[in-house]
């Protein structure tokens, strides 16, 4: 794929720089959307790019007006979404995630476009990933809805992100059932590792604001590997770079008339045991020996796959980056970060 100019929205945040970062590498033109606070910061970041990329203030999803920005697009990449808990109310949070995902698709359309690709989440699948869970079928949905959430006692901010996902994705599959002339194909991945693209302009300024706790961001829950006393890291993942390889390569997707439906749940080919991953990651850096998560270290290597990349491989062709690259290019993305708190003089009890 090249010579296509594509919008890519959210394209500041850790996937989004890797999207532009592979599209510009293919010789695609870039118009990417980020909030009026982080455009200045954005902007310099994508300069490296030089005219490549173009970046563009939109805050309100639900209300923007993307009739300039749609200009000579060819394809749309729409990634943006509200975290866990960012926004004040449930309400909110589905508005921002249903209707500014279909604001984009409803204009883009009206615009000329047909080619788009969507990243959703595995958890439109399920939110079971444990150890022995059996297979996920192809096309299996959450069952959750908006009642669900807003009518809730106590309101639990990773169900109100999983039934934004799930409700947001079904309205989108609907909006193309009604115009068949659209070509969408959805990314639907698990937590996602690796590098960070060089674009990537590290919001975590701190180890503070690094945490979970703070940030919903699937880096920092891995981090827990290098911690011994923290909660346990992530098991099941996927590598980042796959997931913007999928999203760049569905806009050239055969058509739906010959693949069908193009819902591609995206995961590691393997899921390694964490006696492997520990193995891995010390055979490597000896020195993180005394660091490994104590309860990572006591897990059962009992860990089945329950991801089929089959319709990644059908409609894609796709052959996913091994774990272990995954996984050593993600700690040393880690220490990398770590160098540079300690360079800040922070405190790494992160």
């Amino acid at each position: 794929m090249s010579n296509y100019l594509v919008l890519v929205t959210g394209i500041s945040g850790y996937l989004g720089c890797h999207v532009v970062d592979q599209l510009v590498e293919q010789g695609n033109r870039v118009r990417g959307t980020a909030r009026s606070a982080r455009l200045a910061e954005a902007q310099d970041a994508f300069k490296r790019y030089g005219d490549a990329v173009e970046v563009f203030a939109v805050d309100d999803l639900v209300t923007a007006s993307y009739a300039d920005i749609l200009q000579g697009v060819s394809a749309v990449i729409h990634q943006a979404s509200p975290m866990p808990g960012r926004e004040a109310t449930v309400e909110e949070t589905l508005k921002i995630t249903i209707e500014g995902t279909l604001n984009i698709l409803r204009q883009a359309e009206k615009a000329g476009v047909k080619n788009f690709t969507y990243c959703s989440s595995i958890i439109t699948f399920t939110l079971d990933v444990s150890a022995e869970r059996p297979m996920l079928g192809e096309d299996e949905w959450m069952s959750i809805t908006r009642e669900d959430v807003v009518n809730a006692k106590e309101h639990d901010p990773t169900l109100i992100y999983v039934a934004a996902k799930t409700l947001a994705e079904r309205a989108v599959w609907e909006f193309v059932d009604q115009h068949p002339h659209i070509e969408l194909l959805t990314v639907n991945p698990g937590y996602f590792l690796g590098p960070f693209a060089p674009a990537y302009k590290n919001p975590f300024k701190t180890p503070e604001s690094f945490s979970p706790a703070v940030n919903f961001t699937s880096m920092g829950y891995f981090a827990n590997i290098l911690l011994p006393h923290a909660p346990l890291p992530l098991d099941s993942f996927v590598d980042v770079r796959d997931v913007a390889r999928a999203l760049v390569q569905g806009l050239i997707a055969p058509p739906a008339s010959q693949v069908g439906r193009k819902r591609i749940l995206l995961g590691c080919d393997d899921r390694p045991q964490p006696s492997q991953v520990i193995e891995l990651i010390t055979k490597k850096h000896p020195e993180l020996a005394q660091r490994i998560n104590e309860k990572f270290k006591a897990a059962s290597d009992n860990l089945r796959p329950f991801i089929n990349n089959k319709r990644a491989r059908e409609v894609l062709g796709f052959k996913s980056i091994p774990w272990e690259k995954t996984i050593l290019d993600a700690v040393d993305a880690l220490l990398q970060l770590e160098d540079e708190w300690k360079a800040s003089r922070h405190p790494l009890q992160y």
